[in-house]
């Protein structure tokens, strides 16, 4: 309680200092007057809970203080403690809303009840203006500023049918990069489950800085946990209707009020998003069953990797990082030792290559940072993406210079592969890019879709064949990458304009 005491006599003013603190050591005084008028500025500036004035003061007394402050609209509580007992004095001081008044010399027990009175009433005012909304209720447990006690247990239970004390359970729902476009749908999506149940109740906070959804479940039905109901049914509902980056986390608390300690715990338990399988429900209790082992640093794929670099082997590069990744997922092993994994195999190839340019290493140190600091490996894919610009392991080029160097790995692939069934999904995973943005780079530089593309080299290779080779249909169609001869017949008629037959009668 923050305290103001306006006191002509210093030292019945100084004594009083020291009698608050005596006792209360909470009770804070926050200033001191000596008359009505300073006593008056100075609680405009410092607005106290509580003001203990005397009355007969020089230049403004006491009740006209009060009366000023009142016009003012500057609420505050006030005691008032006079050596006159006059009955004006107790009619006015009525008059104001005053009803602690207590006559020299003081009795400290009188002070004392008279404080805790002024003290209950002031919290029951807090609570009262707080509402009581769940709102607040929520965020205050959320951010550690709810000091419940027993009166707002009671009200909230009256209320609302719960205390913050009961056991609750918390969804996190995390987004990521893509928080500001998905977090409505991921909203609606949560309000939707809590309102076709009758099992528990639910609450929705936004924590917008941490890109991240809170579902809080309380009021359940017998305490029972609903784990396994979001786990199989709510995540992956989640899951086919938001777009990745999405993790969630989960967590049984014993106390409501716990969950401002909770919820940097989860934060943190995000990164084991790395070990889970996809559309899992992350939670405490199954990552402390995993049955950690230590990651074999591979040694020997470090060094192929390197060589391919050396020589400018981009397949054999992809190559070595696939394996680097089924290695790394292959055991449990703890998130941090496959982050520190992929950043040492990173630096070893930096390190290995000369010249490197000032620049570039701090740009391949601050994407290492990011790595290291990753929670999903869609994050990990985005930061290898730009981390593989920074390595020597380009072809000559020979595509046009408005072609990024990222569209012209792919048409490599698409040259390489296009008649094993290569397809985007595989090669954006081997640029380290996602399916979206290699489709749209790949269209806005070239003009054509990926799927176009790679008909466009398997009808070639079928125009070379049949002018080059006697095969038959079915022999071309395979070396081509179709399965089917019809289908190929099909689409060459669609691209040539004539049948595959037609075409080499023609050419012949």
């Amino acid at each position: 309680m923050r305290i103001v005491i306006v006191e002509d006599e210093a030292a019945i003013r100084e004594g009083m200092v020291k009698l608050l603190h005596q006792i209360n050591p909470q009770y804070e005084v926050v200033g001191k007057a000596n008359d009505g008028q300073s006593g008056y500025e100075l609680i405009r500036s410092v607005r106290p809970d509580l003001i203990i004035v005397d009355i007969r003061m020089p230049d403004m007394n006491g009740l006209a203080m009060i009366r000023k402050l009142q016009e003012e609209q500057i609420r505050c509580k006030v005691l008032v403690i006079s050596a006159y007992s006059e009955f004006e004095y107790a009619r006015e001081a009525i008059e104001l809303g005053i009803i602690n008044y207590l006559l020299k010399p003081l009795k400290i027990a009188e002070l004392k009840r008279a404080l805790e009175k002024v003290d209950e009433e002031i919290r029951r005012d807090q609570h009262k203006e707080y509402g009581f909304s769940l709102e607040n209720i929520f965020m205050g447990c959320i951010n550690g500023q709810l000091k419940p006690d027993a009166y707002f247990h009671e009200q909230t239970r009256g209320k609302y049918g719960f205390t913050v004390q009961e056991p609750a359970e918390l969804l996190m729902v995390w987004l990521g990069k893509g928080y500001e476009q998905q977090k409505d749908l991921a909203k609606e999506l949560l309000e939707h489950v809590a309102d076709h149940t009758v099992k528990f109740a639910a609450n929705i906070r936004e924590l917008k800085g941490w890109d991240m959804l809170l579902m809080i479940l309380y009021r359940q039905h017998a305490g029972e946990s609903q784990y396994t109901y979001f786990s199989k049914s709510v995540v992956p509902m989640l899951c086919d209707n938001l777009k990745k980056p999405l993790v969630c986390v989960w967590r049984r608390m014993d106390h409501l009020l716990d969950a401002s300690r909770v919820i940097p715990e989860m934060k943190k338990e995000l990164e084991w998003n790395l070990c889970f399988p996809d559309r899992a429900l992350i939670c405490k209790r199954v990552i402390q069953k995993q049955q950690i082992v230590p990651i074999k640093y591979p040694l020997e794929l470090e060094d192929r990797a390197k060589k391919a670099l050396r020589e400018k082997n981009w397949e054999d590069l992809v190559s070595c990082y696939e394996r680097l990744y089924d290695h790394l997922v292959h055991e449990n092993h703890l998130p941090s030792q496959i982050k520190e994994s992929l950043i040492r195999f990173n630096w070893s190839l930096v390190t290995s290559q000369k010249d490197k340019k000032e620049e570039s290493e701090l740009g391949i140190q601050k994407i290492l940072q990011r790595i290291a600091s990753a929670d999903t490996w869609n994050q990990i894919e985005t930061d290898m993406s730009e981390f593989m610009t920074f390595l020597d392991y380009s072809e000559p080029k020979t595509e046009e210079p408005s072609v990024s160097e990222l569209i012209q790995r792919a048409k490599v692939l698409i040259r390489k592969y296009y008649n094993q069934g290569i397809t985007l999904e595989e090669t954006a995973r081997k640029l380290f890019v996602s399916e979206e943005y290699l489709s749209a780079q790949f269209k806005k530089e070239t003009g054509s879709t990926f799927t176009e593309t790679v008909r466009k080299y398997r009808i070639e290779k079928v125009k070379e064949l049949l002018v080059e080779t006697h095969l038959k249909m079915n022999q071309i169609s395979e070396l081509a990458g179709y399965s089917d001869p019809k289908y190929m017949s099909r689409v060459f008629k669609e691209e040539v304009g004539m049948l595959p037959t037609e075409y080499r009668k023609e050419i012949q």
